[in-house]
């Protein structure tokens, strides 16, 4: 019998894995997401925005104190079901793979005194471009007063958590907002803040702030596998 697109992706997937030298442990909890995620990938087109909705739709059937975890394997999983090797190639390279977190992880209390303390702190000349870039586009959008001012703090609230970061590579961003996503999680908005990271990368790598005919114009596959 034929193996499905999510079959055959988990099968590469974990002997990558294992390849790597991923214990038998970390393996069967992967392959276990990547499983009950599957069921709501069956039968959609293979491009990122489906495979963003079909996320969404099996992060708002779980517990969100799953989520932290399940998002990285969700993401390492994009590029196999996409059968996007140089993405894979990439990332085996980068080590993003071997389980390991090497951003510090704060405690729940340190996040929520960051999220209250943003109005008192400070940003530089280039985060207010940052910022104010993103507002534009935000402002365009037509959310309501109260939205839009909480997808504003969320957005500044990610780039003063990632000030410190000197190279802007996807990888780290991503660990950022794992980093953050409890926090959210907590105050019951975790999925507004995964749709506003997604949005607010481009801002912070700084694509958004050169001119029109100088953006990087990035492929639906790419820009999942590095903001989801």
């Amino acid at each position: 019998m034929e193996m499905t697109r999510e079959e055959e992706a988990r099968k590469a997937y974990v002997k990558l894995l294992t390849g790597q030298g991923v214990s038998e442990r970390m393996l069967v909890q992967r392959e276990f997401i990547i499983i009950r995620v599957s069921a709501f990938l069956k039968d959609i087109p293979c491009d990122g925005s489906h495979y963003r909705h079909a996320v969404d739709r099996f992060i708002a059937s779980i517990d969100p104190a799953e989520i932290p975890s399940i998002l990285p394997v969700i993401r390492e999983f994009f590029s196999f079901w996409v059968r996007d090797i140089k993405a894979i190639a990439a990332m085996s390279q980068a080590k993003v793979f071997n389980g390991s977190t090497p951003v510090t992880m704060v405690t729940q209390d340190e996040l929520f005194k960051h999220w209250y303390d943003l109005d008192k702190t400070a940003m530089t000349g280039h985060e207010t471009q940052v910022m104010d870039a993103f507002e534009q586009v935000t402002l365009v959008r037509g959310f309501e007063p109260a939205v839009f001012k909480e997808r504003m703090r969320m957005a500044k609230c990610l780039l003063l958590s990632l000030r410190h970061i000197s190279h802007k590579q996807s990888h780290s961003y991503r660990q950022m907002v794992d980093r953050n996503l409890p926090l959210f999680n907590a105050l019951g908005s975790q999925h507004t803040f995964l749709s506003v990271s997604r949005e607010f990368y481009y801002f912070w790598r700084g694509d958004m702030l050169k001119p029109q005919t100088e953006r990087v114009h990035t492929s639906p596959a790419r820009e999942m596998a590095m903001a989801a």
